[in-house]
């Protein structure tokens, strides 16, 4: 058996990498990179993360390359793209066209954008043949896989360190956003950071996103947040080595609704998600979603330090996330569809 893995983003296609050991067990793999993962493009955070995929998992793979005309996609019994968009910056649908075996893609987030029914129903048989989902709330149509994020298994490895207050920002102030609400004084200031920061002592960390139009003004950023930020004892990062730690070693993380944030919320750190800062998805149904506002956001933080495991939200919305076996349900997901052709 042969199997082509197509990765374009890291922190789309890192939810899926720790399946590649164990499909090599079952195929001969190869690696495709396009995009933000090929050899052309320049990373523009401040650290490479490319390359920890590269000393991870370069020896599973018999070939890799970012050029697309070096593969013949008909020999392949499996294709699994990291996304399921029908996008130019991928082209995916020119390999569906080539392809005579299965064609998978991951889904590219948890928004609404991505996971509703005209979505899937245009992916379909366009760009792939089956799509990865997160979760059953997710599973809309008979070719939807729930898979949950085999990335975050190895989460109940760690040891919860609680040392700093973690905040996961999306779109700040200083910039264009399709969002209501940013990350700009005004949601600085009721966060109350100098509250929390005499309650717990200790540090706070602000992890920004690598974004590609923003390659050029990241000091603008840093410039910004200087501005807007109260006089706390805080560290801004960008891309870091390893997420899972920068999770597992947090006391409250604050965030925009984002894939990040599944790792604390399955590992039972209170997690306040704002409203309007990012894509609902299905954090709808999550109990630590709030409105920007000081006193409703400090009521909540109060509530999920009492009780911030919500077995509910994760039974419904990441499959394998109860028990951290996502990753032997997205093999049993392909086992099946091969089993099926």
């Amino acid at each position: 058996m042969k199997t082509l893995y197509i990765f374009s983003q890291y922190r789309v296609g890192e939810r899926i990498f720790p399946t590649i050991p164990k499909m090599r067990k079952k195929s001969l793999l190869d690696c495709l990179f396009l995009y933000q993962m090929s050899s052309d493009y320049s990373w523009p955070g401040d650290y490479d993360v490319r390359d920890d995929f590269l000393q991870e998992y370069s020896d599973y793979f018999r070939d890799m390359t970012s050029d697309k005309t070096k593969f013949n996609y008909s020999e392949y019994d499996l294709i699994i793209c990291d996304d399921n968009r029908d996008t130019p910056k991928t082209k995916l649908r020119e390999i569906y066209n080539q392809k005579t075996g299965i064609m998978i893609g991951c889904y590219h987030g948890a928004g609404e954008k991505w996971n509703n029914k005209t979505f899937f129903q245009n992916g379909y048989k366009t760009v792939w043949d089956k799509t990865f989902v997160m979760g059953n709330s997710d599973s809309l149509e008979s070719y939807c896989l729930p898979i949950g994020i085999p990335s975050n298994d190895c989460l109940n490895k760690y040891t919860l360190e609680q040392n700093h207050i973690l905040i996961i920002v999306n779109f700040l102030g200083n910039r264009y956003s399709p969002f209501k609400v940013n990350f700009d004084k005004i949601l600085f200031d009721n966060l109350d950071l100098i509250r929390l920061q005499k309650k717990y002592n200790i540090p706070i960390i602000l992890k920004l996103k690598s974004r590609e139009d923003e390659r050029k003004t990241q000091e603008n950023n840093l410039d910004y947040i200087h501005k807007v930020m109260p006089k706390v004892d805080y560290k801004i990062i960008v891309d870091t080595e390893d997420n899972d730690k920068l999770i597992t070693q947090s006391k409250l993380v604050l965030s925009a609704p984002s894939t990040l944030a599944y790792k604390s919320i399955q590992l039972g750190i209170p997690t306040i998600l704002i409203k309007d800062s990012g894509q609902l998805g299905n954090f709808g149904f999550y109990k630590g979603l709030v409105k920007n506002n000081k006193k409703l956001i400090a009521d909540k933080i109060t509530e999920l330090e009492e009780k911030p495991y919500d077995e509910k939200f994760i039974k419904k919305n990441i499959a394998g996330g109860i028990n951290f076996n996502s990753t032997n349900m997205m093999i049993k997901q392909i086992e099946r569809v091969l089993n099926d052709k």
